[in-house]
């Protein structure tokens, strides 16, 4: 009888532990996602190795977005709390190579909680900032040709260029921020967000250190304002503060039947954190139009002006002729042609990038003109 009674008893004690399992599946989700973007494009006026300057045609990853992939899930913990995590990382279709600014999850790894009230996120994750710019730019903050490029370079001369920062370090780019806490909420159609970043130098809170805020008014018009404040270290440089740069963003859109209007500036200061000098001051000025000629089809023409207060004839014009096709809900086929008229001074603050990672930059002094055609999948 005891036997029995105990073979009761532990087949309750599963069915129950199964029964619990069962809803914790039931309430959690995890997804797997990415896209993988690459083209084939056409560049002139680039650098030769052995001095003047000629054309290349290369296989370009990221022409629309770049090639990512991410784990991203979810667990309602009763009440309208939910728990989320999202790990994030980048790698080039080209040659599979991975890792970018951080390594296997360099965009991307954080874990928070949100509720009706809005989210708190712990991590490595966007910079609210440069989300609030996208909202408005001419292009979307696509990976060619558009604001994504001076928001990530115009850190110049200081942080530009390099891909691997010390574990403590925010990423030169400004576009993500890392070992940050984040807060974002709605109110009424505008949507606000902000991020600290904690500089983890011992003996100073403010080196390496980034606030950013956006905000976002999604209505008759859309409208979007940033601001981004940067103490980051040079990459490489443990325990220097690097440059120092000021950023901050205006923009607005308008929708008319098939056509959206947007405007978007931008204005970066560089400043030499020891002495007070300027080192660098950047606005640049985009305009453009997304024309939406069928279901599946968007054309877009767009034009950016790039200016360095302080460098002379440190500046570059941008026109984009570009278009993208869907054949489907995941898979969009794209062209563009493009054109950047690059000053005499032009450094690489000022310029726009041509292919992912920015290999193909405007020769000072010169027009350079590219021709783009690829596809983008995501999953």
């Amino acid at each position: 009888m005891k036997k029995i009674l105990k073979r009761k008893t532990s087949l309750a004690a599963v069915m129950a532990l199964s029964a619990v399992a069962g809803i914790a599946q039931a309430q959690s989700s995890v997804t797997i996602y990415g896209v993988v973007d690459a083209g084939v494009v056409y560049v002139n006026n680039q650098q030769k190795p052995t001095g003047g300057t000629g054309s290349v045609i290369a296989l370009n990853t990221g022409g629309v977005t770049p090639s990512i992939f991410g784990f991203k899930g979810t667990e309602d913990l009763g009440g309208g709390l939910k728990a989320n995590f999202n790990l994030e990382g980048h790698f080039f279709a080209g040659t599979g190579q991975g890792g970018q600014w951080g390594g296997l999850f360099g965009r991307q790894s954080n874990v928070g909680l949100s509720n009706s009230y809005g989210t708190m996120t712990l991590g490595k994750q966007y910079s609210p900032a440069v989300l609030a710019f996208a909202a408005t730019d001419p292009r979307g903050l696509k990976e060619t040709f558009s604001g994504l490029i001076s928001w990530a370079l115009t850190q110049s001369p200081i942080n530009v260029g390099t891909a691997v920062a010390p574990a403590n370090s925010n990423a030169p780019i400004d576009v993500f921020v890392a070992n940050a806490l984040a807060l974002s909420t709605k109110i009424a159609d505008v949507n606000l967000s902000g991020s600290y970043s904690f500089g983890e130098v011992a003996g100073s809170n403010a080196a390496n250190r980034v606030i950013s805020l956006g905000a976002v008014y999604s209505g008759p018009v859309t409208l979007s304002a940033s601001y981004q404040s940067d103490n980051g270290q040079r990459a490489g440089a443990i325990g220097g503060t690097g440059v120092q740069t000021r950023k901050y963003s205006l923009g607005a859109g308008y929708a008319i039947g098939d056509a959206t209007l947007t405007l978007n500036y931008l204005n970066n200061k560089n400043k030499n954190p020891g002495t007070g000098a300027e080192l660098a001051q950047y606005r640049v000025y985009g305009a453009g139009v997304n024309y939406r000629t069928s279901v599946a089809n968007t054309a877009t023409l767009a034009y950016y002006y790039s200016s360095n207060k302080v460098g002379s004839s440190d500046n570059s014009k941008s026109i984009i002729v570009s278009d993208d096709y869907s054949l489907s809900k995941r898979t969009t086929l794209y062209g563009l042609v493009a054109g950047v008229k690059a000053g005499s001074g032009y450094t690489v603050g000022s310029a726009f990038g041509v292919a992912n990672n920015n290999l193909y930059l405007p020769t000072s002094g010169k027009t350079t003109t590219a021709v783009e055609v690829g596809i983008k999948h995501t999953f």
